[in-house]
């Protein structure tokens, strides 16, 4: 599989700089439903943050609601660029997008489809802040080791399914020993939003 993926990923590069998002990525992000996406604080340092409704726009983007980045959000707005990770856990592949990003924020188009997009018709108490587009000018496949070892993707599924099972067991009886996390307080939305 890895050639004819490799060559199927460039065969989708286009001249203008973006990349046709092909039916496989497509799978691996509506499969992994949860990203990470990197962006360039303004001091230089990385900042790498969790994403968990990360959706296909169209042929060419990819978004995510802003619901509670405001460190996100204002890397983004010092510098658009951001390259998102997406890894179906118990395939061990996915992808990495790169690209510039664009802030939408309420009363925008873009901003009232993608929330439409991600909520349907349920529309949450708390809106998010914002919805980040990417417009994906660069993705590259990515690859766990094990597949060098010659096995094919429903071997390590297998093998992964029945591991996610155990560490899911442990990590059940850690938090009955330590006591599960509870938020008594709901964080100030506001602040998490930042003052635009």
């Amino acid at each position: 599989m890895g050639d004819l993926w490799n060559q199927q990923l460039l065969s989708q590069t286009l001249g203008d700089g973006g990349t046709v998002l092909t039916p496989d990525m497509r799978a691996v992000i509506q499969s992994a439903h949860l990203c990470f996406a990197a962006t360039v604080a303004p001091d230089g340092r990385p900042n790498v943050s969790p994403k968990g409704t990360i959706r296909v726009w169209d042929d060419t983007h990819l978004f995510f609601l802003d619901i509670a980045s405001p460190g996100t959000r204002a890397n983004l707005a010092h510098a658009p660029w951001l390259e998102i990770n997406v890894v179906d856990q118990l395939s061990r592949r996915g992808y990495r997008f790169a690209g510039a990003a664009a802030l939408h924020f309420p009363g925008n188009a873009v901003y009232a489809d993608g929330v439409r997009r991600v909520y349907d018709a349920t529309l949450p108490a708390d809106p998010p802040a914002a919805v980040v587009l990417l417009e994906v000018e660069r993705a590259a496949p990515l690859l766990s080791p094990a597949y060098w070892r010659g096995d094919d993707e429903t071997a390590i599924r297998a093998l992964w399914r029945d591991r996610r099972a155990a560490l899911d067991r442990e990590f059940e009886a850690h938090i009955a020993q330590v006591g599960a996390v509870r938020v008594d307080v709901a964080p100030n939305v506001e602040a998490l939003r930042g003052v635009r």
